[in-house]
């Protein structure tokens, strides 16, 4: 009968490495065995030996470039061999090779036959290797042992603190390891939980620090982590990971020839990180995009004499070949086609780095290499800065839309027909768009209004109506509201006769907007209406969600707090019904608003929970502090004042958090503590305290805010307590502005 150890043999050549896979398995609460006495000396193997190879669940033995001399470990292998012959219940035989063993050297070991599992000992080393032995024996492991290695894990993970373990989830993504900026990038650690994760895993040996700042985990974090990440979890954070991973591979690439000990190390530590990367990219299914990661990777690898990775890479890099084809106008329309479908699916990161790949093929390409390349090298440059601006890079994404607009009107002047002119009207929207974002509303206006002209000259009536429609948001931003409804008039009846019913929707939602801004509330509810009508008889889910939004908070802002609560249930079930969390939980954060003045606490209370478990893969982007601070509210409003405190210290700690992870201030309290701090550093104590109290006398400032000068003012005095921000007439954004300014005043 199999009894539940392994068998390890190896010669005494390799004696480091079996040591590492011996710790590495015990480590997992596996037993193992080997032949204790040795047999360098005899001519066979001793009974025991004999009998605990029979007897074991499985036999690993490892293969370096001498164990074709290492008489025990072949004698030991033979019998391993015949047991396995013998054996009816599939006996688990393993081969680690180590890196530089001959096909020879294998043969000799193993036999000609193919046999068991061969797992190929690369730079990752054992990390890389354990998991694939952990692979090959699960059916063998006894749920005992299963149980002691998901125990062992659980347990040590008990011992990390409260507000780290529920951000480590995500590790279950790296492959045994990982870089600690990569780390902190896709855990969306702030500096402080960056540090309290290093230090905790280091503490309770679930990690051991590497060179250049990489961080190799127990064997079975990672798998362990991985089993608790949800699908949302896993879409969400598996996007950041691959994307900090190309970050990497390309960062590596740049400094391959600047710190040869860096790169090399590196790529070494991070090699199975690379490897899954790859697979990652390989399966989104773009060519271009896998070639390219691939063919850095080939570099980076081939320093490390690493054949056995660097044949993998180099599989994959020739099978996307096969894929791609020459490059020509069909391979880039495949391109574009995929940056629309991510695009449209909201992964940026993904679509920055196809459109990335898309202009630097056609770069290469240049600018004679078939037909339509100038026109490709054009619609190129706008497809990058689309993505950019989407992303929220409004100042490079205008540098792209600049340069596509120049190609388009040099193919203008080559008289090549309506379609430049058509695309020149295109760039100047996009132009636009990109100058409103900056602020720049005169010269969005003046864009616009030249892409309306460019499109009257080739009559082409949906960039008209679609021009028209923004330059009326633009007018809008600029207080010239009667100008602004006209331009949504106008298009309006654009897009009514080119029968277009979901754009018609958009420019009545467009005009309920600018009636609400003026006060015009019969006029706007009237629109409103209408755009919701549309989009339910064209069964247009999103823009219908959209619009029952609108409506809830526009009855919620004349008063009508039920006809809000309705629109706003009727929004936030159809977000739920498409999986858009992130604003099924801000329309649940409204609804909480509206019951909470019709006294519906109870209500409230459920909405809010729920905003807040829709709002968890967002991080600082939906402003989760705002739900808790709504949370305390209700709390108190029933008495509840342990759990109201509760619910401050998880806004404070929200907003704190988003602060330290270079969030901007977006309050009077964060700019007031900003110029004190740099007050503190150029002025006198005097000075400093007779601006403050200067502050504190303006009847302008509202209560809370003459107390944050009163804190203000113990700091000046020398206080550094952290007491200062647990005063609860502070608002948890006051609260969290004390703390953070008493941790950077601590730093200095």
């Amino acid at each position: 009968m199999k009894k539940n150890y392994l068998f390890v043999s190896h010669s005494s050549k390799d004696h480091e490495c079996g040591e590492s896979l011996r710790k590495g398995l015990e480590k997992l609460g596996l037993e193992i065995r080997v032949d204790s006495l040795g047999s360098e000396h005899s001519n066979e193997l001793r009974p025991e030996t004999k009998q605990d190879i029979t007897d074991a669940r499985a036999f690993i033995v490892v293969i370096g470039p001498e164990t074709k001399d290492a008489n025990p470990v072949l004698r030991e292998t033979a019998h391993a061999l015949e047991v396995r012959k013998n054996d009816q219940n599939d006996y688990k035989m393993i081969s680690l090779i180590r890196e530089g063993v001959e096909p020879a050297v294998i043969t000799r070991v193993l036999g000609q036959e193919p046999v068991g599992m061969k797992i190929y000992l690369g730079s990752g080393g054992m990390d890389e290797a354990i998991p694939q032995i952990l692979a090959v024996l699960g059916g063998e492991l006894s749920d005992d042992q299963k149980q002691t290695i998901l125990a062992s894990i659980g347990n040590s993970l008990r011992r990390i603190s409260p507000e780290i373990r529920d951000k480590m989830k995500p590790l279950g993504l790296f492959q045994g390891g990982g870089s600690i900026s990569n780390i902190t990038y896709v855990l969306k650690l702030n500096e402080a939980e960056r540090d309290l994760l290093v230090r905790e895993l280091l503490e309770i040996g679930l990690a051991e620090p590497m060179p250049y700042g990489f961080i190799r985990f127990h064997p079975a974090l990672c798998p362990f982590l991985y089993q608790e990440l949800d699908q949302s979890m896993l879409n969400t954070y598996q996007a950041r990971w691959g994307e900090s991973m190309r970050q990497l591979v390309e960062f590596l690439n740049k400094k391959q020839s600047e710190d040869t000990p860096l790169t090399e190390t590196l790529t070494k530590l991070e090699q199975p990180n690379l490897l899954q990367m790859l697979r990652y990219v390989q399966a989104q299914d773009v060519p271009e995009v896998t070639m390219d990661l691939a063919v850095m990777l080939e570099g980076l690898i081939a320093q490390l004499d690493a054949q056995i990775i660097l044949s993998k890479v180099i599989d994959i890099r020739k099978e996307e070949e096969k894929k791609s084809g020459e490059w020509g106008h069909n391979r880039f329309e495949v391109l574009r086609m995929q940056i629309e479908r991510l695009m449209g699916i909201g992964s940026l990161p993904r679509a920055l780095s196809v459109a990335q790949v898309l202009l630097d093929k056609c770069e290469q390409a240049g600018e004679d290499a078939y037909a339509e390349v100038e026109y490709d090298l054009a619609e190129a440059h706008m497809l990058l800065g689309r993505v950019l601006r989407v992303g929220g890079a409004a100042e490079d994404a205008l540098k792209s839309i600049d340069e596509a607009l120049r190609r388009f009107q040099l193919l203008v002047d080559k008289g090549d027909g309506d379609t430049p002119v058509k695309m020149v009207a295109a760039s100047l929207a996009k132009r636009g768009e990109c100058l409103f974002d900056l602020g720049r509303s005169k010269e969005a206006a003046a864009a616009y209004q030249g892409s309306i002209r460019k499109a009257e000259e080739v009559k082409s009536e949906r960039q008209i109506a679609l021009a028209k429609g923004q330059l009326g948001m633009v007018r809008m931003s600029l207080g010239q509201y009667e100008e602004s409804l006209k331009s949504h008039d106008e298009a309006r009846e654009i897009f009514d006769s080119l029968g277009d019913p979901n754009m018609v929707a958009v420019a009545c939602q467009q005009t309920g907007v600018v009636h609400e801004e003026i006060g015009q509330f019969e006029e706007a509810e009237q629109s409103y209406l209408q755009a919701l009508d549309i989009n339910v008889e064209q069964k247009n889910t999103v823009d219908e969600a959209k619009c029952l939004g609108s409506l809830g908070s526009f009855y919620a802002k004349v008063g009508r707090s039920e006809d809000a609560v309705n629109y706003f249930q009727r929004a936030a079930g159809l977000y739920r019904d498409i999986n858009d969390m992130a604003n099924e939980g801000r329309v649940r954060g409204n609804l909480t608003i509206t019951l909470i003045i019709l006294k519906r606490y109870e209500d409230a209370r459920r909405e809010i929970l729920r905003a807040l478990e829709c709002f968890k893969p967002y991080g600082h982007h939906v402003e989760p502090w705002r739900a808790w601070d709504k949370l305390r509210e209700i709390e108190l409003a029933e008495g509840n004042q342990e759990a109201a405190s509760r619910a401050r210290e998880k806004s404070v700690q929200a907003y704190l958090a988003c602060r330290r992870d270079g969030g901007e201030d977006q309050n009077p309290s964060a700019r007031l503590c900003a110029l004190f701090e740099e007050a503190l550093k150029k002025q006198k104590p005097e000075e400093v305290r007779k601006q403050l109290d200067e502050v504190a006398n303006d009847p302008k400032i509202p209560v809370s805010g003459k107390l944050l000068v009163v804190k203000l003012q113990e700091i000046l005095a020398g206080s550094r307590k952290s007491e200062l921000a647990e005063d609860l007439g502070l608002n948890y954004a006051d609260a969290a502005e004390i703390m953070f300014l008493l941790e950077r005043l601590g730093k200095g």
